[in-house]
């Protein structure tokens, strides 16, 4: 306690201090992904996605790390089955760490890769052998190669639909399928502004001149893993984070003080972050989808 003192008061530790703050906010998610090695420790198949449940009505706090881990793996089955030219050139935009490209490298598709994560691309180089995993945005990838698949997995919210469609249109074989499994806003009043305007991509569908051959809301299938991770916050992280806290106060009390504006700004962090995993916010903002579209 001593020796922390000293150190708050001497000029110099504040001036080393400000450096290691100034050295650190350059943090470069690309080097360095820390939602990446979160959940490498906790999950195995290398999947980011919300999974798939068949049992809607599962209970909550039944739900095990082995039935999530299952749950992915029946949602990349679901992206599976759509692919109609399995012999073709497969592109898996927004590749995460590889879960699902790697699943179709096991049933020796043609697949290719795609992130714009130095840190994914590496994971991805260092556990599956033979997968060419390009390192880029979609947007910027350009290519002389024509696929017969290209899959978007929880990616397409993070690209401007007219480019999206643009892009694929270049890249896709004539009869080739784009397939999409994601979430999209459905109302004018979201607390949560993440995803598509849900009637903007289909009318893009009409409007490019796309065939729209499967549609499937599986809004409640991966609402499960909603309600466990809102469950698991309120449980868990948010009495930790009181308890945290409050332990502060009691036994440093000056600290709690000097430190008050970081623990309202972290507060509001959590609310934020707490709203977009609120089961009863996302099925009045959001509707998740399964769809494949075909070029004409």
């Amino acid at each position: 306690m001593k020796h922390f003192f000293l150190r708050l008061i001497n000029p110099v530790q504040w001036i080393k201090a400000y450096r290691f703050h100034r050295a650190n906010s350059k943090y470069d998610k690309s080097s360095y992904d820390l939602e990446l090695f979160l959940y490498s420790k906790i999950l195995k198949n290398d999947m980011l996605h919300y999974g798939y449940f068949d049992d809607v009505n599962v209970e909550t706090e039944t739900i095990s790390i082995r039935q999530f881990e299952d749950a992915q793996i029946k949602y990349v089955s679901n992206i599976i089955n759509q692919i109609k030219n399995t012999e073709g050139l497969m592109l898996d935009v927004g590749c995460g760490m590889g879960g699902l490209s790697g699943m179709l490298l096991e049933k020796n598709y043609n697949v290719e890769a795609l992130t714009p994560n130095s840190n994914q691309k590496q994971h991805i180089d260092n556990k599956y052998t033979g997968l060419l995993c390009h390192h880029m945005k979609f947007e910027d990838y350009n290519t002389d190669k024509k696929y017969d698949t290209i899959i978007n997995s929880e990616s397409l919210q993070y690209i401007n639909l007219d480019t999206a469609f643009a892009h694929v249109d270049k890249l896709l074989n004539s009869g080739g399928r784009w397939i999409i499994a994601d979430y999209f806003r459905t109302g004018e009043n979201a607390t949560n502004l993440s995803g598509h305007k849900l009637e903007d991509f289909k009318e893009k569908i009409k409007s490019k001149g796309w065939n729209l051959v499967y549609e499937q809301d599986i809004s409640l299938n991966v609402l499960p893993t909603i309600k466990f991770a809102y469950a698991f916050a309120n449980r868990f992280l948010l009495p930790i984070k009181h308890f945290a806290f409050e332990k502060l106060r009691y036994k440093l009390g000056w600290l709690y003080y000097m430190g008050y504006n970081l623990h309202t700004s972290i507060n509001k962090k959590i609310e934020k972050e707490m709203c977009a995993i609120d089961p009863e916010i996302f099925l009045h903002d959001k509707k998740y989808f399964l769809f494949t579209i075909e070029k004409v």
